[in-house]
């Protein structure tokens, strides 16, 4: 028995000490960076990364980062044109470009369906398929109303005197009370907000940079992917909000 414990605690010090990034939480990002200017670049840059015990965020170019490339983006113009965005690496994330030609607001949403099954254990029951969304708004001028959902796993905000609402959907519907929502700021503390009777929450940023706003689903229903069972699949959304 003694010697197992000591095999166990070995095995553990090695997966927290000698690969820290093991422990961590990592995730799928999205930053939009443009001079808010009609006919000037605005460029989408992906990333993979974690936060570490200090709260800072890193980009990582692993197997993960490699995965990028499943994902679809499109961008949704001030018109309701549906434009696929291409997606090209470039060191630590993977960058795409549009031009607004007219004021108003350009969402630009992702997926990607096509992950590994997470192996939790040697106990099939434990596996989970993970399905990624992301999402985020560009504005050039006033915003536009083109507010609705645009995918299964969407989020649009509205901003009004420096307070955001936010109104998830899930499903092409609004998500029911009580249904909790994530927001990493840009020094990577994590705040959770009840979305409340009217479906939405708000937020008011305090500083400058990127806040994440994830919402989390979980559908218990089995299946096989890609030769590999699962017992059910997450579903995850991130809103991506830069702010100057």
């Amino acid at each position: 028995m003694f010697i197992i414990r000591t095999a166990l605690s070995s095995l553990l010090f090695f997966a927290v000490f000698l690969f820290p990034q093991l422990a961590k939480a990592s995730a799928y990002w999205m930053e939009i960076h443009g001079s808010g200017k009609i006919k000037e670049q605005v460029k989408i840059q992906v990333c993979y990364g974690f936060i570490d015990d200090l709260s800072e965020r890193h980009r990582t170019t692993g197997t993960e980062f490699q995965r990028i490339k499943d994902f679809n983006f499109f961008l949704y113009n001030t018109k309701g044109e549906k434009l696929k965005i291409e997606l090209q690496p470039k060191g630590d994330h993977w960058e795409g470009t549009f031009i607004p030609d007219q004021k108003g607001t350009y969402r630009i949403l992702g997926m990607n369906d096509q992950q590994p099954v997470l192996v939790r254990s040697q106990n099939p029951q434990e596996n989970v398929r993970p399905i990624d969304f992301m999402c985020g708004a560009y504005q050039v001028g006033s915003p536009s109303g083109n507010n609705s959902p645009l995918q299964f796993m969407d989020i649009s905000l509205q901003e009004k005197n420096g307070i955001y609402t936010i109104y998830p959907y899930r499903n092409m519907k609004p998500v029911e009370k009580g249904t909790m929502l994530r927001i990493f700021n840009p020094e990577n503390w994590e705040k959770n907000i009840p979305v409340n009777e009217d479906h939405e929450a708000a937020f008011k940023p305090t500083m400058p940079g990127l806040y994440v706003i994830r919402q989390d689903w979980q559908d218990h229903t089995s299946g096989t992917f890609q030769g590999t069972t699962y017992t059910k699949i997450r579903y995850r959304n991130n809103y991506c909000l830069w702010i100057n």
